[in-house]
């Protein structure tokens, strides 16, 4: 008995080291184990396994419904193209350099990206998506703690990209699945930040989908997204991601 309580008093008097080494070393494993869950519940085996999806639905902000098509391909092209008011809407990228057409802005004709804009759309233009190989992306990535989405109790990691935007994710702890992401960014240097929620998740060939997405600034709803069909491995020439010409005259000028 005595050898048992001076053993007791001993790990006792040893547990703040023990714990500051646990702090120091599981934040990364506890990381690894979270993510690892989340791929195998939405299928990342089966999304590597495909090089192109085809995405339709609508865009609903207040009582404007805007029906939407989105190409993806490996590893990072991007396409969206939205109708609204009978104008088409549409932004492209192919993975380092991107374009868009907004004649709602005043001009039909492509203009390039910012490079502040190029950083943005490389997020949501990766296919694997941003927590797959993240360290490799440049990304780092932690556990900050548990908490509660709606009453569902989540965990908490915080990714921050090499340019200092910050995405804090919460994955549902029975579900291993993303409920919300909180998003801090400079964009025209300006601080700005929005929640968008995940809901609706459907499996398409095996992958696991949020087919709504409802994106929230200061607690309020500005946009749902609302998926309707999700098609892998679609035909995508690398040439619709590319900046068409101008359709505007040639400035050009020359001498008679």
């Amino acid at each position: 008995m005595k050898k048992l309580i001076i053993l007791l008093f001993l790990f006792l008097i040893s547990l703040p080291s023990i714990f500051a080494q646990l702090e120091d070393e599981t934040n990364e494993d506890t990381v690894a184990d979270i993510l690892t869950l989340y791929f195998q519940t939405i299928g990342q085996d089966k999304l590597l396994e495909t090089n192109t999806y085809l995405s339709k639905g609508k865009i609903v902000q207040g009582q404007f419904e805007i029906p939407f098509t989105s190409y993806n391909k490996r590893p990072m092209f991007y396409k969206l193209e939205a109708e609204f008011q009978g104008m088409k809407i549409i932004t492209g990228f192919d993975g380092s350099s991107g374009w868009s057409i907004n004649p709602m802005m005043g001009s039909p004709d492509p203009q390039p990206m910012t490079a502040e804009e190029v950083e943005r759309t490389k997020l949501q233009a990766d296919y694997d998506g941003m927590f797959y190989n993240y360290a490799d992306k440049g990304y780092k990535v932690e556990f900050v703690d548990k908490e509660s989405v709606d009453d569902i109790e989540v965990y908490v990691l915080k990714l921050t990209t090499p340019t200092d935007d910050i995405i804090t994710s919460y994955f549902d702890t029975e579900n291993n699945v993303i409920l919300k992401t909180s998003s801090k960014m400079m964009i025209q240097n300006v601080e700005t930040d929005f929640d968008m929620y995940f809901s609706n998740y459907k499996y398409v060939d095996g992958i696991l989908l949020p087919y709504s997405m409802e994106t929230k600034v200061d607690g309020k709803t500005v946009m749902n997204m609302i998926l309707e069909e999700v098609t892998y491995n679609v035909d995508m020439p690398d040439s619709i991601f590319e900046m068409p010409q101008s359709s505007s005259p040639s400035d050009s000028t020359g001498t008679e």
